[in-house]
């Protein structure tokens, strides 16, 4: 009984003496910050002198992390196999069988805890599972009728030093990994002191960026583990990316995108340029790339490789993902990714207007024709008016600016002999061509003129016109406007319908122009039909001296001829 009764006092004894030492840990958390107190010293306010102005860094932020929250944020369970014990680990100790008794108890400095009745239990530096059997073991060789258990409480907080190109130090836990540190430094918005320096100094333009896959962590005992966050999260090995203990040294590199780095494109998620690191294979690269896409072929992998011997300037490697996982990859090495042929691909076309059964229909790549989408249509109706049907094709951004580029070019070396006007209508006509196929659905369907049966591509729509029966006349007229079309008739019959000419219009050079091809025409050389359009241009006054620029272009290009073919007659 007098056991029982010591047992029991001790417990207690130990139970109050460890929630006071945790209320005080708690307490001087905050009240320890070594930059808290300059501020509090300073009335708040940070020192304006530009001299060694990051120096409060080497003290670390004003709120590090939650590293004192009552709460540890865990990835899941802790694995007993991995996590280390040590010193400010709190466990919770229990005992149960004729007493029933928990009590929390800290691992002390000196790496034991101490159990009452019992006595101390070394257990620093023990994987979780051999301290709890440890302990376990201890406590049963007095009480080996009880039930014993021993759990993991609340990690232990302890502080690391960083190196390289960052010199600081930061309070952590024993399952903050090396990436938790680099977050902070990728986001810390709470440090005053740097904020204020970058404010005053711009100093973020000489900030380079971090490495995240050259990075080394230095344990106590002088072993080094190479860190790499990048694999790390491709493969969730631990041991790319460790928990880290006391002592710990983390060395930061900056990424030298310049002089290392391997670039993988091609048939990939997310291609690109990433950051090298001594040991990468075909599997990696692949992983920094995000994968494969679905249309990619994974066994038509082409690597290029510098090299000074080669007559290329570099070397060619054909692999296959299957096959080469572990080929060795090296700095300044680029993956193509090639992707699956193009008529595995499938498009849908859009076929609008006058047909029986408007909507998307399935097209193969280089192989469905028009004839074939009106057919899966269900055919023309009644109405349908064949002269002015049309295609729109909705042309890659790249084709569409590169034709762009072209037409501009071509525009601008016709300076010397088109006028402004020249100029203004051709762009004009550029504009409204754009996205139009050319095909001629009266030679189709009429004629049976196969070359008018155009093959369809992905997300072009047909678009089956009726006849409006009118033709638009605008321009140079009294009331511009559409007039009913009438057969036969020709282009002054839609002037006088639309007012007559007005006082400056140029009568000698009004254009008719076609629905489907925006085509300009003179009126006596066309017919005019529904869905045409009357143009009547403006009376433009030349200036005198837009004449005498014109001529002396043209004199300056006549006398470079006869010059050029004086020369060539001498010799």
């Amino acid at each position: 009984m007098k056991r029982l009764i010591l047992l029991m006092g001790m417990l207690a004894f130990v139970s109050s003496y460890s929630m006071a030492q945790l209320g005080n840990q708690n307490n001087n958390s905050s009240s320890d910050d070594p930059l808290q107190k300059m501020l509090q010293q300073e009335g708040g306010q940070l020192p304006s002198s530009r001299i060694n102005a990051d120096a409060p860094e080497l003290f670390g932020s004003i709120s590090d992390a939650n590293v004192h929250t009552q709460l540890t944020p865990l990835e899941g369970a802790i694995d007993p196999d991995k996590y280390i014990v040590g010193p400010n680990d709190l466990f919770n100790f229990g005992i149960y069988g004729y007493i029933n008794q928990q009590v929390p108890v800290y691992v002390l400095p000196e790496g034991v805890v101490v159990i009452p009745t019992v006595g101390e239990v070394y257990v620093n530096g023990l994987t979780l599972r051999e301290a709890k059997e440890k302990v376990v073991a201890a406590t049963k060789k007095r009480y080996y009728s009880s039930d014993v258990s021993f759990a993991l409480t609340s990690p232990r907080v302890f502080v690391v030093k960083v190196s390289g190109m960052v010199q600081s130090s930061y309070e952590v836990n024993s399952v903050t990994r090396p990436s938790e540190i680099l977050k902070r430094l990728y986001f810390d918005t709470t440090n005053v002191s740097r904020a204020s320096y970058q404010k005053n100094n711009e100093r973020e333009v000489f900030i380079p960026q971090l490495s995240l896959r050259n990075i080394e962590l230095i344990r106590k005992n002088g072993s080094t583990v190479k860190v790499d966050i990048y694999k790390y999260f491709m493969t969730g090995d631990d041991k790319y990316n460790p928990y880290m203990l006391e002592g710990d040294r983390l060395k930061l590199t900056s990424i030298q995108a310049d002089r290392n780095y391997i670039t993988i494109t091609g048939g990939v998620q997310l291609p690109g340029s990433y950051e090298y690191s001594s040991g990468d294979d075909l599997e990696t690269v692949v992983g920094l790339g995000r994968g494969f896409l679905t249309d990619a072929e994974p066994d038509s992998i082409v690597l290029f490789r510098p090299s000074l011997t080669a007559s290329k300037g570099f070397e060619v490697y054909n692999l296959s993902y299957k096959d080469d996982k572990d080929f060795d990859i090296k700095n300044y090495d680029r993956v193509f990714v090639k992707f699956k042929p193009d008529y595995y691909k499938k498009g849908t076309v859009l076929v609008i207007g006058e047909v029986e059964r408007p909507g998307f229909y399935p097209v193969s790549f280089k192989e469905t024709r028009v004839k074939d989408a009106i057919e899966m249509a269900g055919g023309f109706t009644k109405n349908a008016y064949l002269p002015l049907s049309t295609i729109f094709r909705d042309y890659d951004e790249e084709y569409t600016a590169n034709d762009t580029l072209e037409v501009w070019v071509n525009q601008r070396a016709n300076d010397l002999i088109i006028s402004n006007q020249d100029q203004l209508n051709f762009s004009q006509d550029v504009q409204a061509r754009r996205n139009r196929v050319i095909i001629d659905f009266p030679k189709l369907y009429k004629d049976n003129d196969l070359s008018q049966n155009v093959i369809l591509e992905d997300k072009d729509i047909i678009y089956v016109n009726d006849n409006k029966n009118i033709v638009y006349v605008y321009g140079q007229v009294n009331n511009e406007g559409y007039v009913p079309y009438k057969e036969g008739e020709d282009y002054m019959y839609y002037i006088n319908k639309a007012g007559g000419f007005s006082l400056a219009a140029e009568e000698g050079n009004v254009r008719v122009i076609k629905f489907n091809s925006r085509g300009w025409y003179k009126p006596d050389d066309i017919e005019i039909q529904s869905g045409d359009f009357v143009y009547v241009p403006k009376v433009v006054k030349e200036e005198f001296k837009d004449v005498i620029s014109v001529i002396a272009q043209v004199a300056g290009v006549v006398i470079g001829v006869i010059t050029t073919f004086i020369l060539i007659s001498r010799d």
